[in-house]
């Protein structure tokens, strides 16, 4: 009599669980590359557009600044190298501001911008405040040498390639050497018509042209006489007071 045998598997062998595991190790491993190539790739998104963001308030500052500049401001421009890194001093005066400084209200009536140098070979740009008046043609020496401290400074770039001024004046443009914009301006009595700012930010990033209008400047005192001058002639009819101007005389109604 033959007797026909047969298995009934009632689990996995021990191969099946080891190629189990190796195709699931395998699954989640992908699972895991393609998490975190997606997260760094929005990591480097974000911050692209964080610098961005901060590179467009950056020039919109500067814009406002130059293009709100009061009547009687002084601008002065002085390189201070000219090898790299590039650094100069921009220097404004007649320009009032306040603002709080660590919960201490502070008035400056002076301000700079500077680049310092850093050890990677780029500069870092910062902005001074001073509560005093610093462009004095008669006090020779540094700022520090004259014993004149910031009362507040802030790093506006950090590390930068390249930061470079350059001013047209509008009067002279006709004489400019080569058509190239100096990198200096000590003129106490006007300010340039434009101030150029050239960037590069990062090592491998494209230079960015800026261009900066200045409004001319003037006296306050002459506009406030302009002003009101305008006022009574608009108002009064020239130099004559409102009450002795002529009159129209009342119509009177016959009644019945």
């Amino acid at each position: 009599m033959k007797i026909n045998s047969y298995r009934n598997p009632k689990g996995f062998t021990l191969l099946e669980l080891v190629l189990s595991l190796a195709i699931a190790g395998m699954v989640i491993s992908s699972i895991f590359l393609i998490a975190r190539g997606s997260i760094h790739s929005t990591t480097t998104m974000i911050d692209a557009q964080n610098e961005e963001i901060a590179r467009d308030a950056f020039f919109t500052m500067m814009r406002d600044h130059f293009e709100g500049l009061p009547g009687n401001a002084v601008m002065d421009l002085l390189p201070t190298s000219g090898s790299e890194p590039y650094l100069s001093e921009m220097t404004f005066q007649n320009t009032p501001v306040s603002f709080d400084w660590g919960g201490v209200p502070i008035a400056a009536e002076a301000m700079r911008i500077i680049t310092v140098p850093t050890l990677s070979k780029g500069v870092d740009v910062v902005i001074e405040y001073f509560d005093v008046q610093i462009l004095d043609d008669e006090e020779e020496g540094t700022l520090a040498e004259r014993g004149i401290e910031p009362v507040a400074s802030i790093t506006l770039l950090e590390d930068v390639r390249l930061f470079e001024w350059s001013v047209l004046d509008g009067r002279n443009y006709a004489t400019t050497e080569d058509g190239e914009w100096p990198y200096e301006w000590d003129q106490k009595t006007r300010r340039p018509t434009f101030v150029e700012l050239k960037v590069i930010f990062g090592v491998d990033d494209q230079p960015i042209t800026r261009m900066f209008w200045l409004p001319s400047k003037t006296n306050p005192r002459t506009i406030m006489t302009q002003l009101q001058n305008t006022a009574r002639q608009g108002g009064g009819g020239g130099d004559q007071p409102p009450e002795a101007q002529p009159t129209t005389p009342p119509i009177t109604i016959p009644t019945e």
